[in-house]
């Protein structure tokens, strides 16, 4: 008559029955080979809380970053929002006007890029009638800004018989293009609109 084998729990080889060991955790064919399942068990317990413990402060952590930055937008000062708008507000203006001439020059886009292309940042700027500087009321008026080759718009200021000469071809040119009422305007009394409070 063959005797009856069990596997053992630990190291799955299979014994005598009479020698196994019964625990509430299997059958062990020795009290060693029952503390090692034991130990072994132990640590997956233990690494398994680790990692949800790991896994629930890496959350809070999120939580917590998330709340932060919620909290430096919310702080943010007026003129930090508009360096943050003035980027999107001179693209903008560059691709309504893509089809048009520089404002001051009269160069077409083909002329600009030809001359202007390897400078950095593309040979087009989004170039204010009104300086954002002396008419930050205007900053974010369409009306006040066309798009501007880099030569007129960039370095005017350096020199002042070219700062004149782009200025006065930019007016005259913003009046044959769009009339002498929206330069009459543009150049009046104009109220910095009022501050609303952050929510």
């Amino acid at each position: 008559m063959a005797t009856k084998t069990r596997k053992c729990t630990s190291c799955k080889q299979r014994f005598p029955q009479e020698v196994m060991l019964q625990t509430p955790a299997g059958f062990f064919h020795t009290l060693d080979c029952a503390i090692s399942y034991a130990q072994r068990a132990q640590d997956k317990a233990r690494a398994k809380q680790l990692a949800r413990s790991n896994a629930d402060t890496k959350k809070r952590e999120k939580v917590a970053r998330e709340q932060h930055r919620a909290r430096k937008e919310a702080l943010k000062s007026v003129r930090q929002l508009k360096k943050e708008a003035q980027p999107i507000f001179n693209k903008y203006i560059r691709i309504r006007d893509k089809d048009e001439c520089c404002i001051s020059c009269g160069r077409n886009n083909a002329e600009v890029e030809t001359t202007d292309g390897w400078k950095p940042g593309g040979a087009w700027d989004c170039g204010h009638y009104l300086s954002t500087g002396a008419h930050d009321e205007l900053r974010f008026e369409p009306k006040n800004a066309y798009k501007q080759c880099k030569s007129c718009n960039g370095g005017s200021g350096q020199y002042a018989k070219k700062s004149e000469t782009v200025t006065r071809q930019y007016r005259i040119n913003l009046i044959e293009r769009k009339g002498i009422d929206l330069v009459d305007w543009l150049e009046g009394p104009h109220s910095l609109p009022k501050e609303q409070p952050m929510i």
